[in-house]
């Protein structure tokens, strides 16, 4: 990747990225296709240019999925200890913005204990990459 070192914010930053790069993904679910016509318009309110347009976020370049997988795999250092598959669940949900209060009533820890083993997390995954020779991340 880059040859600056690895800390808790940039892992922090590539967990972002990662939840950002999954969220433009296209869905996996398909649609049934019944008939090929087109959908009627069934009142002038919901013709087209009447209502909201719904638009997704552009799909993300390859090299960012390419990232994000990578980035991924980080989450299996994270060890089967008390915090293990919990851990996995934190660092996750706060990558995808999830709310510390939010994380208090499905955890049942305080925010403060939360953080301690978010940061802790960070840290550990960091110093895993930094040990590892530069070609292989």
């Amino acid at each position: 990747m880059t040859d600056t070192p690895w800390t808790p914010e940039l892992v922090k930053a590539r967990l972002a990225e990662a939840a950002e790069t999954l969220r433009r993904l296209p869905s996996a679910r398909l649609k049934a296709q019944l008939t090929a016509w087109p959908d009627v318009v069934q009142s002038a309110a919901t013709a087209y240019g009447y209502e909201a347009a719904r638009t997704r976020p552009a799909a993300p370049a390859p090299d960012a999925i390419s990232r994000m997988d990578e980035t991924l795999s980080w989450l299996f250092w994270v060890g089967n200890d008390e915090t293990g598959k919990a851990g996995r669940r934190l660092l996750w949900a706060r990558a995808m913005g999830v709310p510390w209060r939010r994380l208090e009533d499905m955890d049942g820890r305080s925010h403060v204990t939360l953080k301690r083993v978010h940061d802790r997390l960070l840290g550990d995954i960091a110093r895993r990459l930094a040990a590892l020779p530069p070609a292989s991340h």
